[in-house]
């Protein structure tokens, strides 16, 4: 049977857990908190858990980091010296390049082997009790193997995600964060943006009014704010990037409300919601 180990068993761990433990494979939550890893467990995302990662680690055929993106490098460091020259090594960050560098390092290509990855899915809530096993079914996710990766490594990397329903993409990983720049952390941004312009205007008589729209464009301020600082910090020079290109359009908008432009806006939409699955 093969064997996973999902260091850290929140939404995405759980998710994937759940996800794997239906087509056969056996998992093992591995993480700090014994009381997470009980909540894992009774939630059916794990077979077993553990806070020992020299009982967790042996055998594994993956091990999948999910610590919040700028936890990700300690993570690894923390778990290498336990980790087999077989198993390949994963992390669902949204963040690469930056990511990438650090871990890259740390994994020669004699094994055991690292691959950036990152599934583009997830949930503004929190937590292994809102995980879901079809979370990865669909989605886009974007490999990102370092310089030099070895090909039979990246090869078992897009065979795992494709196995679990996944879209998988490849992309350098600064190819990878100035794509995520535009279309996951700027509307985050635009998100929390929206938020806190309706708390400056009057929250209380806006949001008695407010139906779709607002409730749409603002759904993922409902994240962690903890968790998502981290993401803009990690990727800040793209996501800056975006916001000038974001901030200009808008400038461009608001001068007359211009047609064309409100025209194109809306064929740009009808071919993203056409090239969709």
């Amino acid at each position: 049977m093969r064997r996973a180990v999902i260091a850290g068993v929140g939404l995405m761990g759980g998710s994937l857990g759940l996800a794997l433990r239906s087509r056969g494979w056996r998992v093992v939550g591995l993480g700090r908190d014994a009381a997470r890893l009980a909540r894992a467990r009774r939630r059916g995302a794990v077979d077993e858990a553990t806070t020992d990662p020299a009982r967790a680690l042996p055998g594994a055929d993956v091990l999948v980091l999910c610590a919040p993106v700028d936890r990700l490098a300690e993570q690894a460091r923390r778990l290498r010296p336990f980790i087999d020259t077989k198993t390949l090594v994963m992390d669902v960050g949204s963040v690469k390049g930056a990511v990438v560098r650090a871990l890259a390092p740390l994994f020669p290509r004699t094994g055991p082997f690292f691959i950036g990855s990152h599934p583009m899915t997830g949930s503004e809530k929190t937590g292994v009790e809102n995980a879901r096993p079809d979370l990865y079914r669909g989605a886009p996710c974007v490999i990102t193997p370092a310089p030099g990766a070895s090909a039979g490594a990246i090869a078992r990397a897009e065979e795992f995600w494709r196995a679990l329903g996944a879209r998988v993409v490849r992309l350098a990983p600064e190819a990878h964060d100035r794509a995520v720049a535009v279309v996951s952390h700027l509307p985050h941004l635009i998100a929390d943006a929206l938020m806190l312009t309706a708390g400056r205007v009057g929250a209380a008589p806006l949001f008695r009014l407010a139906a779709g729209s607002f409730r749409d464009a603002t759904r993922v301020a409902g994240a962690d704010p903890a968790l998502w600082r981290a993401i803009f910090a990690m990727n800040q020079k793209d996501l800056r990037g975006a916001v000038n290109v974001f901030n200009g359009e808008l400038r461009r908008l608001s001068r007359g409300w211009p047609l064309p432009a409100l025209r194109r806006a809306r064929a740009l939409n009808d071919r993203f919601r056409k090239d969709q699955p």
